[in-house]
């Protein structure tokens, strides 16, 4: 091998390995990618060192999906409960979601409850995010958000 074809070989080389690397480490965090967009006004709490902040709700015949990102510890770290309650009144406290981890202690969370049967086509909600760091405790830190959802239709 001549002196000009080993200088392109580790040109090239520098090119194949070190500038995907460069990319990867220095352009726009996934984590911020991988948050959906608002589909309400923003909510944000902090409580205890859990920051939470509503992103979106829907309402429909079917169901009722809020999610929201989490910052401090989410279902593992911190057992994570829910109430959802129409103008004070409870009306669902199982539900079922996703997570997807954005982060160390950073989520986004997805919970929706199917108890939507008798709720009227406007809904006082108020959404109550329950967390207990201990799982031998009760849930000793609540952290309630209160929105007005109108029913999509069908």
């Amino acid at each position: 091998m001549n002196k000009k074809s080993i200088v392109i070989t580790l040109v090239l080389g520098i090119l194949l390995f070190v500038l995907p690397a460069v990319f990867y480490f220095f352009t726009g965090s996934s984590e911020e990618s991988a948050l959906p967009e608002p589909n309400i006004s923003t909510q944000t709490k902090t409580v205890n060192g859990i920051t939470v902040t509503l992103l979106n709700a829907t309402y429909n015949n079917s169901e009722l999906q809020i999610g929201y990102e989490i910052k401090g510890g989410g279902q593992s770290e911190n057992d994570l409960g829910y109430a959802f309650y129409n103008e004070g009144e409870p009306f669902a406290e199982t539900v079922s979601g996703d997570i997807l981890k954005l982060g160390d202690k950073h989520y986004y969370i997805t919970t929706r409850t199917d108890q939507v049967r008798d709720l009227p086509e406007t809904l006082n909600l108020t959404f109550e995010i329950k967390a207990r760091p201990n799982s031998a405790e009760q849930h000793n830190i609540t952290i309630p958000f209160e929105l007005v959802l109108e029913k999509e239709k069908s």
